[in-house]
Order: C-alpha cells, then structure tokens, then sequence
C-alpha cells in the first residue's frame, strides 16, 4: 500500500522514473480498454494497415514486427488514457485498502472517463 501511494505521488510530481514504472505496470489494463473502445470508433480497416496497439503488445512480449504502414489512430487514444491516468493519480490516497491497480481500473472503466474520452476524440458533441 505503502508503495502504491509513493508511485502515484511520484508520478503526480512528474518523477519521470516513476511515470516509467507505471506506464510499464498499467499498460495492459490502457490496451484492454482502448482496444474494447476502439473496435467500434476505429476509422481504419485492419487490411489497410497494421494497428499500433499490436506493435506496442509485440514489443512488450521483445517481439518485433516489421514496421511499414502503421496506423496510430489507436495509439492516440492509448496515449490519452496513460495522460488521464496520470492526471487522475493525485487524487489516490490508498483509503480503505484500495490498491493502485483498483485505483487505476476504476477510474479507465468509469463512465466520466469515456465521456471525457469521447470529448477528446470527437469534440464537445458529446
């Protein structure tokens, strides 16, 4: 508990060794989260391009894919979900013996974070 709380704090400090270890830690919990939201707001065909997300998940298994047209559509929003999160760490205060992971999938699978995700993605429309 101790050290979820000194990783959130750190992170919200802008210690860049600790937003390290953190996106490292959560990163798979953003792709479950992007790719469930993206395979209905995605504008690109997979037969057109290779999706970046799948690049990032190869990576992190140290495989690596042979990168000639790649489209970042979904890493954007991969990209805005790590921001979020970010953003949202310094309101963790480990209250009732919530972990960080607890914390973090809260606040990804929350229906004011997809709001204010499709805020971003698509403007005020929403």
């Amino acid at each position: 508990m101790k050290e979820d709380l000194s990783l959130a704090n750190a992170v919200s400090s802008g210690d860049d060794k600790a937003c390290e270890i953190f996106v490292n830690e959560y990163t798979n919990l953003v792709l479950s989260k992007v790719w469930s939201l993206m395979k209905t707001h995605c504008n690109h065909p997979a037969k057109e391009k290779i999706c970046s997300l799948i690049i990032l998940q190869r990576q992190r298994k140290g495989l690596t894919y042979p990168i000639d047209d790649q489209c970042d559509e979904c890493m954007d929003s991969y990209i805005w979900f790590c921001d979020f999160l970010k953003g949202k760490l310094k309101a963790y205060k480990g209250t009732n013996n919530c972990t960080l992971k607890t914390f973090v999938w809260s606040i990804i699978n929350s229906s004011f974070t997809y709001k204010e995700w499709l805020r971003w993605r698509y403007g005020r429309a929403f």
